[in-house]
């Protein structure tokens, strides 16, 4: 509330006191006067009467605005929980070509889980976050381990962490630092991730971020086309795939086995989302492939999210947990009565408004719209607070 505004229900309050003492004409001069200064229901201070289909409240009468808590306009701050997040699992090629330089100071794998680690900071209890790398524990004497997982699924930081070192953020950050080592064995990662993460509760969703294309399939037999030593111009012979080439048959293209394991996730309902960043280029046909598998193909080709500069990786990322963020707050104490409720951004009131505001989307469910969803989406609001105890300020 503002100051100007407490003080003139200061100076009121008084007044009527003293009226109250007085009795008679002044007494009932003041009750007029109080019912003329009350908030309307679904109002701000001087908002005129909403129109008849408007309710910004589930129930219940409004009444005049209780003092600020906390520097907002409300005395009930409401406990709220993301409604639905989504399960965000990133599942991190970690082969030897990702020690590859990407910058004077970092490799691929730095890059790439510098990215991921920032938006998990960024979206805190908008996501449930999971992490696997491939291959796992790989050796020198065995580069296609198949990968596993590194950090279970846990719920994001809430808005208000603060302790560095006891949070999703920082656990997922140590959790991913692996050395890159091996092969690309992207198909037996999937196939041994998948029925775990069929049983997790809720919507899941796969980011596959890797920098070329599958192989490690010993059972495997291709001709130079489908060589990745020959694909990269890296093979002194015809065919470095053979049985007794340098890189035998796990140097083939698992392009089969893999789009295969991709489809058994969507077919449960899991989405993958394909990433290809710089070192993936020779492999754009198959990571389309698995994009389209995957149910998450873009419109036109190419069909993965191609990234050709590391540095927009985390827009990309974000980009894709945009699609699948949900901007629905559940209040664990709905508010006792209607058009008493606000939403606040980092302090900032959100107006009620049904297209780029918040609406009541149940009585306990309070839902962004618009340009509020989009900036809770790109990872830039800090904290979402949901206040009752004054009039609901409607856009106008």
């Amino acid at each position: 509330m503002k100051t100007a505004v407490k003080q003139r229900a200061g100076v009121y309050g008084m007044l009527c006191g003293l009226a109250a003492a007085l009795g008679g004409a002044a007494l009932s001069a003041c009750e007029d006067e109080g019912q003329a200064q009350r908030p309307r229901s679904g109002g701000g201070q001087g908002a005129q009467e909403p129109e008849d289909e408007f309710d910004p409240g589930p129930g219940g009468s409004s009444g005049p605005p209780p003092v600020d808590a906390g520097g907002l306009c409300g005395n009930q701050v409401h406990e709220v929980t993301i409604a639905e997040a989504p399960n965000l699992y990133f599942v991190l090629d970690a082969s030897g070509s990702m020690l590859s330089p990407a910058s004077s100071r970092a490799t691929r794998y730095d890059r790439v889980r510098e990215a991921t680690v920032d938006l998990v900071r960024d979206l805190g209890p908008l996501i449930n976050v999971g992490a696997a790398v491939f291959p796992l524990d790989a050796t020198s004497d065995a580069p296609c381990k198949p990968g596993g997982e590194v950090f279970p699924v846990t719920p994001g930081d809430p808005f208000d962490a603060s302790q560095e070192g006891a949070t999703t953020t920082s656990r997922f950050r140590s959790a991913t630092r692996v050395e890159p080592l091996g092969g690309t064995p992207t198909a037996a990662t999937l196939a041994a991730l998948t029925p775990s993460l069929v049983e997790l509760p809720g919507k899941t969703i796969v980011v596959l971020a890797t920098d070329g294309g599958p192989n490690c399939n010993s059972a495997a037999t291709c001709g130079a086309e489908e060589c990745i030593a020959n694909i990269e111009q890296q093979c002194p012979q015809e065919n470095c795939c053979t049985p007794s080439g340098l890189s035998g048959p796990g140097g083939c293209l698992d392009r089969g086995d893999t789009v295969a394991a991709i489809e058994r996730l969507a077919a449960s309902g899991i989405e993958v989302y394909v990433v290809g960043i710089p070192g993936s280029e020779f492999y754009g046909d198959v990571l389309d492939q698995m994009a389209l598998a995957g149910g998450t193909a873009q419109f036109v080709s190419p069909f993965y999210f191609k990234v050709d500069d590391l540095d927009t990786l985390g827009n990309v990322l974000s980009k894709i947990a945009s699609i699948v963020v949900s901007c629905e707050f559940d209040l664990v104490d709905p508010p006792p009565e209607d058009g008493q409720t606000n939403v606040y951004l980092d302090e900032e009131l959100v107006p009620y408004d049904p297209e780029d505001g918040w609406r009541w989307k149940s009585p306990a469910v309070v839902e962004l719209l618009g340009d509020a969803c989009q900036k809770l989406k790109s990872g830039r609001v800090e904290q979402v607070q949901i206040v009752s105890g004054c009039p609901t300020e409607v856009a106008r």
